[in-house]
């Protein structure tokens, strides 16, 4: 079996690795041009990506050492309401772990945060991962007796809540394009120019600027924002997103920290037409404001920039986006991954989700051989129906209190309000037990609503304190909220310090 990939960075290295995994007698060839390059943004990811490594064999130390990576326990999000304060959307805590002597309480996290919620109290303050994050640790704690030299001749580490990782984009790019090449990933260099279709519908051959030819049974469309066979070569119907998310621009720069005092945490911080994001690696912050293009133009944008930063700071390019997706991901024997398939926008690193969402679900199902119309029309739903998800809560984030610019007080007049969205706050304000009841695929369950609509208090703390007093709750649970908030901190007492673990993973 021949398997075609078109487009490196991350979504094609990521895909070819992953491929091979469920296809090990295949030939895979991944086509790429080292005169197009890579994007090079999108430095953050959320815990799904830990799975992924884990199924193409690459050890988390190994992109720590490689690829300048540091860790992720959620995003900081810095005066989105326009009052100076923030808030912190956690991935979530070992809640229920049993671990020796440290028993997180046997809480369910939504049932919590409403109790929270009808305290007047702040969802952040029973989140794990926030107070970790506070103290620049990690959710990693040492093991306190020996262990045999042939397990670890330091010492052993058990983790006691999610993360994810940032990286360098371009380091993470170049270390997996060097990991499938010595699994016998073939890589051709060169520009695409047109696809060989059989009279099925089918590429049979990616054909190259340069003559050179390759052969496919099937093909994996990783050509990012130029959407070269799935967008251009099918024709495929595109779903546009922009009048409920009209940002379409973002300018990334970089900034220097001091090295050590790293939080393993993104900061998405509001600007006065968009939002900032700032993801610490090794030497650096990689850095780029969103913003709606038709209020400020690129130079108003990095003026700003400067202003909020302090200093003057150099942007490598500004890429432009349209958020929305394509209608279909799979077309006969195409497939697209990543931003080839769809983009909303930066917030949250979705992108990299869908991604590996969309290609773990689409593999562990045969997909490539599987060329049954019934899985692709299923496919194609699901895929739909999560892009539609994180449409709906990437929209919740701009629903804030923020007016000091012409962009925050048009934003709701000048979008389309999501029903789906709006349903949800009001019978969420009424029925505040509903939130247990979740509807949804889950991507984003009800506690990570819950953080976002706190943070930008879009909640009457009135109806959950009547809620809950009518029901027991603030008895049933205060106490036990007390217990939670105890052991977490004995808890974070024996994590380690974010700086010093990244460092013995360097070493070791």
């Amino acid at each position: 079996m021949n398997i075609a990939i078109l487009g490196g960075g991350t979504a094609g290295w990521i895909t070819a690795l992953l491929v091979q995994k469920f296809y090990p007698t295949a030939s895979i060839t991944l086509v790429e041009s080292e005169e197009i390059g890579i994007l090079g943004a999108g430095e953050g990811t959320v815990p799904n990506f830990i799975t992924i490594l884990d199924h193409i064999d690459i050890n988390v130390s190994d992109l720590v050492k490689e690829c300048e990576a540091t860790f992720k326990l959620g995003i900081r999000f810095k005066n989105w309401n326009g009052d100076g304060l923030g808030y912190f959307h956690e991935f979530g805590s070992g809640q229920g772990l049993d671990y020796k002597e440290i028993n997180f309480a046997d809480m369910h996290p939504t049932l919590a945060s409403i109790t929270q919620i009808a305290k007047g109290q702040r969802i952040d303050d029973i989140k794990f991962t926030r107070k970790l994050a506070d103290a620049n640790k990690v959710p990693f704690i040492r093991f306190n007796h020996p262990l045999p030299q042939d397990l670890n001749p330091i010492f052993k580490v058990e983790h006691l809540g999610n993360y994810a990782l940032h990286f360098n984009a371009r380091k993470l790019a170049t270390y997996l394009k060097s990991v499938a090449l010595s699994r016998n990933v073939i890589r051709v260099e060169g520009k695409f120019l047109t696809a060989d279709i059989s009279e099925q519908g089918n590429i049979t051959k990616l054909i190259l600027e340069n003559g050179q030819e390759v052969i496919s049974d099937f093909v994996f469309d990783c050509s990012g924002f130029a959407r070269l066979l799935i967008g251009k070569t099918f024709n495929t119907r595109w779903i546009d997103y922009n009048k409920h998310l009209p940002l379409d621009t973002a300018l990334p720069f970089f900034i220097p920290h001091n090295g050590k005092d790293i939080a393993p945490e993104t900061e998405a911080i509001a600007m006065k037409y968009g939002w900032m994001w700032k993801i610490p690696v090794h030497d650096r912050y990689g850095c780029g404001y969103v913003f709606n293009s038709s209020y400020i133009n690129n130079e108003q944008a990095l003026q700003e920039v400067e202003e909020y930063v302090g200093h003057s700071v150099t942007s490598p390019k500004t890429f432009k986006f349209k958020a929305g997706t394509y209608e279909s991901t799979v077309i006969n024997n195409c497939m697209a991954v990543g931003l080839a398939q769809s983009f909303v926008e930066p917030l949250e690193a979705t992108s990299i989700m869908i991604s590996c969402i969309n290609l773990l679900e689409f593999l562990q199902n045969d997909g490539v051989s599987n060329q049954s119309e019934i899985f692709k029309t299923y496919f194609n739903k699901e895929c739909l129906n999560r892009n539609s998800e994180v449409l709906e809560f990437l929209y919740l984030h701009y629903l804030t209190k923020r007016d000091d610019s012409t962009f925050w007080k048009e934003f709701r007049t000048a979008t389309t309000m999501l029903d789906s969205v709006k349903n949800r706050l009001d019978r969420w304000n009424e029925i505040p037990l509903s939130t247990l009841r979740y509807e949804g695929h889950q991507m984003f369950g009800a506690d990570n609503w819950l953080q976002i609509a706190d943070g930008l208090k879009l909640l009457d703390q009135s109806v959950y304190a009547r809620h809950a007093i009518n029901l027991g709750l603030l008895d049933k649970l205060g106490s036990r909220i007390h217990k939670l908030n105890a052991q977490h901190e004995l808890a974070k007492n024996s994590c380690l310090d974010h700086f010093e673990f990244l460092n013995f993973l360097k070493q070791n």
